[in-house]
């Protein structure tokens, strides 16, 4: 047998295929849950983005929309990440979905004509505040579920499309549903898809004890904050993955934050705003599909390139060609989105379990502040300017973050990093 013919396979024999981590009955519940409720999630934020849109007639304001469900993500993943390890991760996620779907409700109540808008933003980062303590929880779980490093890295893989496949179900349906029946429509279904979160949860889901011992005490949650925050800053590789996805997180929301506003400015129908949106998505989706097939150490490697492919076909959004360009334009920048796999994977599979909640909601705060940062400057830029020269600005910033990245890398760690917890578990 050739040495090439060997090596194929090896590499057939490590990679993990998406049936293995499906054939795992809990982390299906993991993943149904997932795709009922961020469907109705998705569906939801368009639609509250069209009704201000509309109101108001800003780019910035439709851009800020979709920000506002970042914050809570910011605030909440840096104090309530720490609770992940310190209660059951089950109960968590379980009492997020009844709290979300209770403040959804009441958001659909009140979203009638003449409502201010400041009350719907409140409802709505009311809300938010309930998810990055349900993905901290359901984060850290996924490992303990899986038990593998490959199997967590396809696991994550299959979150990532999941997630994608969700929003661009979401971002197209969203117009459909606003333009065909309203927007309350689709708060109220985003209300009932917690509920189905929370039955599916409940089925497929075991109790498990928590990581560390529970306590109602701030101060020890503060105190696992800090220590999180230097177990995330003090290791080369944590820290390399967590700050590339920390820099890229402006340019990848950029599309979306004035999707909407670009459509709006050729007088074309809201509809095609969704499907220029959902173009990126859908992109996304199909590179977390290739990426995820690959072995760890292969994706290790496929990181920064694809970081830095990632921005430039959103550089010729700056000539503003027709939508049917542009669609095939932005899938392509959203395939490259696919390094966040690995990113995202191996941030959680390098940390210690008891401290993977205050790890991976210190990570997710700081991609959440980001991304609010980049909703806010992309809508701004848009207002004074316009959309597609917005694009531009922030695609010119993720080429900047990616290139520096290259510089700084700590790739003898990483892999190394990779081979110790392929042989020793997570």
């Amino acid at each position: 047998m050739s040495v090439e013919s060997q090596g194929r396979r090896v590499r057939e024999r490590s990679r993990t295929p998406v049936r293995d981590v499906l054939a795992v009955r809990e982390f299906r519940g993991i993943v149904l849950s997932q795709v009922a409720s961020e469907a109705g999630d998705q569906i939801a934020r368009v639609a509250l983005a069209l009704l201000v849109l509309s109101d108001t007639g800003s780019p910035l304001l439709a851009a800020a929309t979709f920000a506002v469900a970042f914050i809570p993500s910011f605030v909440g993943g840096a104090l309530l990440g720490p609770v992940a390890d310190r209660f059951s991760r089950r109960s968590l996620m379980l009492g997020a979905d009844l709290g979300r779907a209770a403040l959804i409700m009441v958001m659909a109540l009140v979203a009638v004509e003449g409502t201010p808008l400041w009350l719907l933003f409140a409802l709505l980062l009311a809300a938010e505040l309930f998810t990055p303590l349900f993905d901290s929880a359901r984060s850290a779980t996924t490992p303990e579920v899986l038990g593998d490093v490959a199997l967590v890295a396809t696991g994550a893989a299959v979150t990532r499309v999941l997630s994608l496949a969700n929003q661009a179900i979401g971002l197209i349906l969203g117009g459909l549903i606003v333009q065909l029946a309203g927007g309350r429509l689709a708060l109220f279904l985003d209300a009932i898809s917690f509920l189905i979160s929370y039955a599916l949860l409940v089925v497929f889901l075991k109790p498990r004890p928590p990581a560390k011992e529970s306590t109602p005490s701030i101060g020890v949650l503060l105190a696992d904050l800090g220590l999180g925050w230097k177990v995330l800053m003090a290791d080369p590789s944590r820290r390399a993955l967590v700050l590339l996805a920390w820099g890229m997180a402006l340019s990848l929301v950029a599309p979306e934050a004035v999707g909407l506003a670009y459509v709006r400015q050729l007088r074309e129908a809201d509809t095609w705003g969704g499907l220029l949106m959902a173009s990126v998505v859908t992109g996304a989706a199909v590179g977390a599909v290739l990426v995820g097939r690959r072995p760890p150490r292969e994706q290790l490697d496929l990181i920064l390139p694809l970081a830095m492919l990632m921005s430039l076909p959103l550089l010729v959004t700056g000539i503003e060609p027709p939508i049917a360009v542009l669609v095939v334009l932005w899938f392509l920048s959203g395939a490259a989105q696919a390094f966040l796999v690995p990113v995202m994977a191996f941030t959680t599979v390098l940390t210690a379990n008891e401290q993977r909640g205050s790890v991976v909601g210190i990570a997710g705060a700081g991609f959440a502040l980001l991304t609010t940062i980049g909703y806010l400057v992309v809508g701004w830029v848009a207002s004074i300017t316009s959309p597609a020269f917005a694009v531009v600005v922030i695609a010119v910033e993720g080429l900047v973050v990616a290139s520096a990245s290259y510089v700084v890398w700590p790739a003898a760690a990483l892999r190394a990093d990779i081979r110790r917890v392929e042989e020793t578990g997570v």
